[in-house]
């Protein structure tokens, strides 16, 4: 059974909806998409109907049919990124509107919000390259997905540039819908990593990546890195710096764009030039060197620029 609440928007013709598989918990990725849902109705009076779902993707698959069925639209659809039989449901409802997070697809009536992962990765690979004393790098995933590949992909080639002796030994929980809250597994897979001598590890496994940081806390040596948000306060000595990504700003812009009956085109793609994705140093980490952190400004500054070259490069290597 599906936990409702809040109320749908007076318009006939816009009654957005979203669709939540998991808790929304302090520090995950569900909260900065509550985080834009709710600024929407703030500032619009507008009120958005949520969908409380336990992971299981069937279910999400049927929930988010009905909605359709219920005239629900627009629909945001956290989830579409590991169900692939989503579009199907859209083809099947061409008059509702969806709003996809993370993929964009071929379809009339999605709105895919992507992301430029591979940018904010490629600069915390970086950094990770610069301080790491064995040479050895890890990278966690929730599930082994085109879009946490990304992530993976951006990260290697920048621990790469900075440090060609690096390695990135990669695992993912890839426990299906629960992946993302998987915290023992993530617990698991980190301690491992640090007993073969990884010192610095990257996570990308939504709720579960705290289980990462915590680990490297606790064990009393190597770094790790922030995902979605700044880990700095929470993880002082640990985090070197966090890639945030603000999806609460793209979600809060792409329910304004459809309110306002604004449909132009299926995809829109945030990064570090629109300030989506952004890197936050932890400025008070005495490992973290002045040179260390003009090197990420440094970085940043060509990413924003007209004609990146880190861009490019990003943009051969890891291609979807």
């Amino acid at each position: 059974m599906s936990l409702v609440t809040s109320a749908v928007a007076s318009d006939d013709n816009f009654k957005p909806v979203v669709l939540f598989q998991g808790e929304v918990q302090p520090g995950s990725y569900l909260q900065l998409i509550e985080q834009g849902v709710a600024r929407f109705e703030q500032n619009t009076g507008i009120l958005v109907k949520r969908i409380h779902l336990k992971p299981n993707n069937d279910k999400y698959l049927a929930e988010l049919e009905q909605a359709a069925k219920d005239g629900l639209s627009p629909i945001i659809v956290q989830e579409s990124n590991i169900i692939t039989t989503f579009p199907d449901v859209a083809l099947r409802y061409p008059s509702t509107r969806f709003i996809s997070l993370d993929v964009a697809y071929h379809v009339p009536n999605i709105l895919g919000l992507t992301f430029s992962h591979a940018e904010g990765a490629y600069v915390i690979g970086y950094l990770a390259g610069r301080k790491t004393e064995s040479n050895k790098l890890g990278f966690v995933g929730g599930v082994d997905v085109d879009v946490i590949n990304q992530f993976r992909c951006g990260f290697e080639l920048g621990a790469q540039d900075a440090n060609p002796l690096a390695t990135v030994n990669a695992q993912y929980i890839n426990k299906g819908a629960f992946s993302w809250e998987d915290t023992q597994g993530a617990e698991t897979i980190t301690q491992t990593m640090l007993d073969q001598g990884v010192d610095v590890i990257f996570p990308v496994a939504g709720f579960a990546s705290l289980s990462v940081v915590e680990t490297i806390k606790n064990s009393g040596h190597g770094f790790s890195f922030g995902v979605d948000y700044d880990y700095s306060q929470r993880y002082p000595e640990t985090t070197l710096a966090s890639m945030e990504k603000k999806v609460d700003l793209a979600v809060y812009a792409a329910l304004m764009q459809l309110k306002n009956g604004i449909w132009n085109g299926n995809q829109k793609k945030f990064g570090v030039k629109q300030g989506v994705i952004s890197i936050s140093l932890n400025q008070d980490n005495p490992n973290l060197s002045e040179d260390d952190k003009q090197a990420v400004k440094n970085i940043l500054l060509d990413l924003k620029g007209k004609s990146s070259v880190i861009s490019q490069r990003i943009d051969q290597r890891c291609a979807s």
